[in-house]
């Protein structure tokens, strides 16, 4: 990796300790971390992203095709569904498809929600295939638009896809989208041939940001995986190095968020929480983030310090091995690598092979952690 200025653009100090909500005492037993884990996601949810689309009344799913890759080895098999939600002011539907190996299943699934990005190459996928996994590809801009483009006319618009079915509600674009992951999972628990109890979720960038949310929203998933979410993903808020995307990202971005962050612009060290305490609503369950160490826009200093906090609480929940992270020289895009080192995890921790890819390392001599407190009994 190239050497970056040390100096962070943002040093807003220490990070919230997340075994103490605001206004309740610290917990000190593993018993009371579900209800402090519920009570910090509720709040970041509302502030942060505006909240959740609500769960549909019914799931309904419409079987498009059944095919194979006649290409690949092994010819695998490729099916389609369109997943019929209904219950708000008008009914939705959305497409899914499943990649999966012809050998007898059941088979741990990966879900990629990033389909309207190119990102997911021929060597990725056929490389999940021979690991035994199935990969979910769908379009989580089929929920609501992302508005994430440059010549979008109005960045605050909120209109079509989820807003009209649910109109009225305060949810940005990332807790719709993460909505869309909920609901691939809904469709997979009526196929045989999925495990359920090893679903994976990966998205990149914005669709890390996404796949944090959906995880922390559902503990069907079983396996996260967030690729260079940057800001409103994780890395902190507080910590910024050089380079690196800030608060302002709801500034830039306005329809992917709630409003509730607008009052911390410029004072990031007032926020009562910060993205630490959304990874550690996902604990225990495996969490992994991979980074790339010359994506500077991606703060990856900052998504250190957010691995070193939410690890107190996976260190506290006795898994500390749960979490990890992955830096890699390069630039910000989802590369083979990730994809490689994602699948590394995932035999990891749900096959028990042993891990081959280097993993918590970081060139950052300079980086001291953000914080001061340590995990109850430690």
């Amino acid at each position: 990796m190239k050497q970056y200025p040390t100096e962070p653009i943002v040093n807003k100090g220490n990070l919230p300790d997340p075994f103490a909500f605001p206004g309740a005492p610290r917990i000190l037993s593993r018993e009371e971390w579900p209800g402090c884990s519920a009570a910090w996601r509720d709040l970041i949810l509302d502030m942060e992203y505006g909240g959740m689309p609500p769960k549909p009344e019914s799931v309904e799913v419409e079987t498009l095709s059944h095919s194979h890759v006649w290409h690949w080895p092994g010819a695998p098999k490729l099916w389609s569904y369109r997943v019929h939600c209904r219950g708000g002011a008008r009914a939705f539907s959305f497409c899914v498809k499943i990649l999966f190996p012809s050998t007898p299943g059941p088979f741990p699934a990966i879900v990629n929600g990033d389909g309207c990005w190119w990102y997911l190459s021929e060597d990725m996928l056929r490389g999940a295939l021979d690991r035994g996994c199935a990969v979910v590809l769908f379009n989580r801009t089929e929920m609501v638009e992302d508005l994430g483009y440059v010549e979008v006319p109005d960045k605050h618009t909120r209109s079509g896809g989820l807003y009209e079915v649910y109109p009225g509600l305060t949810f940005g674009a990332v807790a719709a989208w993460a909505w869309g992951y909920h609901r691939c999972v809904d469709l997979l628990a009526g196929l045989p041939f999925i495990d359920q109890a090893r679903i994976a979720v990966t998205g990149h960038s914005r669709g890390g940001k996404t796949t944090l949310v959906a995880g922390a929203t559902d503990d069907r998933i079983t396996l996260v995986n967030d690729n260079a979410s940057c800001a409103g993903g994780s890395a902190v808020f507080r910590y910024v190095g050089n380079g690196g995307e800030t608060l302002d990202i709801i500034n830039a971005y306005p329809s992917w968020f709630g409003t509730g962050l607008k009052p911390y612009l410029g004072r990031e060290g007032d926020l009562p929480f910060d993205q630490h305490c959304l990874l550690a609503a996902i604990a225990p369950r495996p969490l992994l983030l991979t980074y790339a160490g010359d994506d500077r826009w991606s703060n990856p200093e900052g998504m250190v310090q957010c691995a070193w906090a939410s690890g107190e609480v996976y260190r506290f929940l006795g898994c500390p091995e749960n979490l990890a992270f992955h830096l890699r020289p390069g630039a910000h895009s989802h590369s083979l690598e990730d994809w490689k080192v994602l699948l590394d995890f995932i035999g990891w921790k749900w096959s028990g092979t042993p891990p081959t890819a280097p993993y918590n390392a970081h060139p950052y001599e300079h980086l001291q952690p953000a914080f001061a407190w340590k995990a109850p009994g430690a």
